[in-house]
């Protein structure tokens, strides 16, 4: 018996005539005559009564027309809801981070108006800090993130390798050159951002510095611009990372024999059916972006 039928029995109802219930129905009476005979058989009793006087429901049928008399409004208002959850938009909380907070927030941008039923809100997090603030639920989904550090936690969607480099003012000796040796920094002071984490990344670069700078120091500044004004004003270089953009008066420079670091889209490992399509899309959007295009033909991505 099916929703359909159900709805046949209330239209015999009250029309209290099969021809005219099969009128309404837009079927013939015989079809009528044979879908009541179905449900009888299958109910085991018979629901109809007919005379003279029309159609009538048995007292079988009259108690079982009762109690079945809600069951097609429960069930539109099943369907309703169920429909109505998924035409619900799904909010994604996304980190963000430094230099990549615009991109990152116009990348997602264009992905919503790709999908109607995605919205974002955005969490500020520092670069290494993304894992963490994806096994606290802080976030779902960290569009670019370091790969170094990932485990069976998470599911990883890689995108690229990135370099390590300096952010030097326009006029400094660096400046116009397309790289460096990790060994022409050794005696400078170098701008480092502090970090709560080291990533596998932030160990092999501290490694470096320790073979190639031995005589270098370190200077950990906590934002970007405090970076930018130490950087603009002493002429220190800012170790940095390839797909950073630098702000106008500053240059990028790589740093030939540093390490690459793995960048991707990184979620928790039990949202993989609900985050990949959007993390192959976001990818896509990536790896087809002028800015990063233009960052391949520099060798600052690969």
């Amino acid at each position: 018996m099916d929703i359909r039928q159900l709805e046949i029995l209330d239209v015999i109802v009250n029309k209290k005539s099969f021809k005219k219930a099969a009128e309404q129905c837009f079927v013939s009476t015989s079809t009528l005559t044979r879908q009541i005979a179905a449900m009888e058989a299958e109910v085991g009793f018979t629901i109809f009564e007919r005379s003279a006087f029309g159609v009538t429901l048995t007292e079988q049928g009259e108690i079982f027309y009762q109690q079945t008399q809600s069951i097609p409004l429960l069930y539109e208002g099943a369907v309703t809801s169920a429909r109505g959850i998924t035409q619900k938009k799904q909010i994604v909380k996304v980190s963000i981070f430094g230099y990549t907070r615009n991109y990152i927030i116009h990348a997602c941008e264009v992905l919503k108006a790709q999908n109607e039923r995605v919205d974002f809100s955005f969490v500020s997090c520092r670069f290494l800090d993304s894992a963490s603030a994806l096994l606290n639920r802080r976030a779902d989904l960290a569009p670019l993130a370091e790969l170094g550090d990932t485990d069976e936690r998470f599911f990883v969607l890689p995108i690229f390798q990135c370099c390590n480099c300096v952010i030097v003012p326009e006029d400094h000796p660096f400046a116009g050159r397309e790289t460096v040796r990790a060994a022409e920094l050794n005696g400078r002071t170098i701008l480092r951002s502090a970090r709560k984490t080291a990533g596998k990344n932030d160990r092999d670069m501290r490694l470096l510095w320790e073979r190639c700078c031995p005589d270098s120091s370190f200077l950990e500044y906590q934002h970007p611009d405090q970076a930018d004004a130490l950087c603009q004003i002493n002429g220190y270089p800012i170790a940095s990372i390839g797909f950073l953009a630098t702000n106008p008066g500053f240059c990028r420079v790589r740093i030939e024999d540093a390490p690459y670091l793995a960048i991707g889209a990184v979620c928790r490992a039990e949202d993989e059916g609900r985050y990949r399509a959007l993390m192959e899309s976001f990818r896509d959007f990536i790896l087809t972006s002028p800015y990063f295009y233009n960052a391949k033909e520099r060798g600052i991505v690969k």
